[in-house]
């Protein structure tokens, strides 16, 4: 029987030893210690603990995360600050990975429908290539003004329903924890041949408003009571090889304050062409326009104000994976309304050489140049002018084998006032007034796993008819190896007064 035994417990060892892996799993450890000096006794220690186990044959990812954000000190009578200023979060999801169904908890970042209309002010133009489906993933950072959520998505595998089309439905269920206020979206994904696609959402949320104080009912907004809110939201994309459609509409419903919408537009063209560099469709003509009304209430429950805003780009692909963009954003307080708030922007990436050693000492790499005006105060008009240079070295041409970066910027940035009509663009006008002027030079060497990279800034800022000068210098250095990567850095934002240094690393195991 002991012999019976022996020789069943070797068949399984040798049954366990042949057969795949179960799961494996991997541990990442990464965090940083911010501007902390040793005159002031201040700085702030960033901490992220996140491990990931995956059942292989299951084909689920089950993931853990604690988040940390907290002073850190060199008084030894409290070390650690204030503990009521430390940030902590405990996290957790599980996911499928297959389909991307996946039930999450703790602090979240959002993605597609729900994301488009919490701020779309504070994002980028509405463009048709940048629409992303409804997604939420546990964040990465420690956040003070999210609290704790509960967030379910399930997604269906992409099924053959007709002939040479594939769909797929997906909804979710998210929910603050202390307070429990659903948010409930779905939606349903078709795939057509010849990369073509059609992407459906619905979105709807309610909640309780906490009241409003202000010291006058004329404030912006006027003093309310507690209410009940209710949003609607619905989004839609279209896509194939030659042009891209997406549109959203929300409407929000809010007690003693109204109902109003959110809507936007946005396409995208990719013609076919000829290209000397043989992109089929080198060529991206992009246009966007939203707006929302003064009634509207967005998904975070506040009131971000009226607005609308269009927007154009053009982008153009080359050989060597060169780019070229032009864009614009206009805005203005309504729609119909004269735009007085823009931003411009140029940027050119150049072709990349196949060989280092057929390029010249120096390169161009990519340059830019930004133009912005704010004229929401006729009186006050801001208009700032920023630019960016990126030079490449090549050091094999005296013998050394370092890559080696040379990069400038600068910005401009003036006052004007009028009364009258002002173009929505930074064109000089009188009386124009400078009011602060900078640039910066950064060097970045890569010998080896190593990078260097000090910096050198200087401003000057005219305050009451008097220039104020200052110089940022700062030198950082980082060792990246298989595990992970470490780096520090020493900067004295306001030169020679104030020093801080920043250790920041990151290490793995998988």
């Amino acid at each position: 029987m002991k012999k019976l035994t022996f020789f069943a417990a070797v068949l399984l060892c040798g049954a366990v030893l042949s057969a795949e892996p179960v799961f494996n799993w991997s541990l990442l450890e990464s965090g940083s210690w911010e501007e902390f000096s040793f005159s002031e006794e201040k700085g702030t220690l960033h901490n992220r603990l996140d491990l990931k186990l995956n059942l292989l044959s299951l084909g689920l990812t089950f993931r853990g995360q604690v988040l940390d954000r907290r002073p850190l000190r060199f008084n030894l009578d409290s070390p650690w600050g204030d503990p009521d200023k430390a940030i902590t979060h405990f996290l957790g999801g599980l996911y499928h990975n297959s389909t991307g169904s996946r039930l999450l908890f703790g602090v979240l970042d959002e993605w597609g429908l729900p994301a488009r209309i919490r701020n779309p002010w504070i994002r980028s133009p509405p463009y048709a290539e940048n629409h992303k489906p409804i997604m939420a993933d546990i964040k990465t950072a420690a956040s003070s003004t999210k609290d704790d959520e509960l967030y379910l998505y399930l997604s269906s595998p992409f099924l053959n329903v007709f002939s040479n089309v594939k769909l797929r439905t997906f909804l979710s269920v998210q929910t603050e924890t202390a307070d429990f206020a659903p948010s409930f979206s779905g939606g349903v994904d078709f795939a057509f041949p010849k990369k073509t696609g059609l992407l459906l959402e619905t979105f709807y949320t309610g909640a309780t408003l906490p009241p409003v104080k202000r010291s006058s009912w004329f404030s912006d907004p006027p003093p309310l009571p507690e209410r009940e809110f209710k949003l609607y939201a619905a989004g839609l994309l279209f896509y194939n090889q030659l042009f891209s459609v997406s549109s959203d509409i929300a409407l929000s419903e809010t007690f003693a304050w109204g109902a109003d919408i959110y809507l936007n537009f946005g396409v995208s063209l990719t013609p076919l062409l000829n290209s000397s560099a043989r992109i089929s469709r080198p060529l991206t003509i992009s246009f966007a326009a939203d707006g929302a009304g003064e009634r509207f209430v967005y998904r975070d429950g506040a009131n971000h104000g009226e607005g609308f805003r269009s927007a154009a780009k053009i982008e153009w692909k080359s050989k060597g994976n060169s780019l070229l963009r032009l864009n614009t954003v206009l805005r203005s307080p309504g729609f119909g309304e004269s735009n007085n708030r823009s931003s411009t922007g140029f940027y050119y990436r150049f072709p990349a050489s196949r060989s280092r050693d057929n390029i010249g000492l120096i390169r161009l790499t990519r340059i830019s140049l930004t133009a912005y005006r704010n004229a929401e105060n006729p009186l006050k008009i801001n208009d700032r002018l920023s630019g960016y240079i990126g030079l490449s070295i090549n050091l094999r041409r005296i013998g050394i084998n370092t890559p080696l970066g040379f990069n400038i910027s600068g910005s401009v940035r003036g006052l004007t006032a009028s009364e009258n009509f002002l173009s929505p663009y930074p064109i000089p006008e009188e009386p124009w007034k400078l009011d602060t002027a900078g640039i910066t030079c950064e060097l970045t060497a890569s010998p080896s796993i190593f990078q260097f990279r000090p910096r050198i800034g200087y401003t000057n800022t005219v305050k009451n008819d008097e220039n104020i000068e200052k110089w940022d210098i700062s030198v950082s250095t980082a060792a990246r190896f298989k595990q992970g990567r470490f780096s520090l850095k020493i900067a004295s934002p306001e030169f020679p007064d104030k020093w801080n240094w920043t250790a920041s690393w990151r290490l793995e195991k998988r």
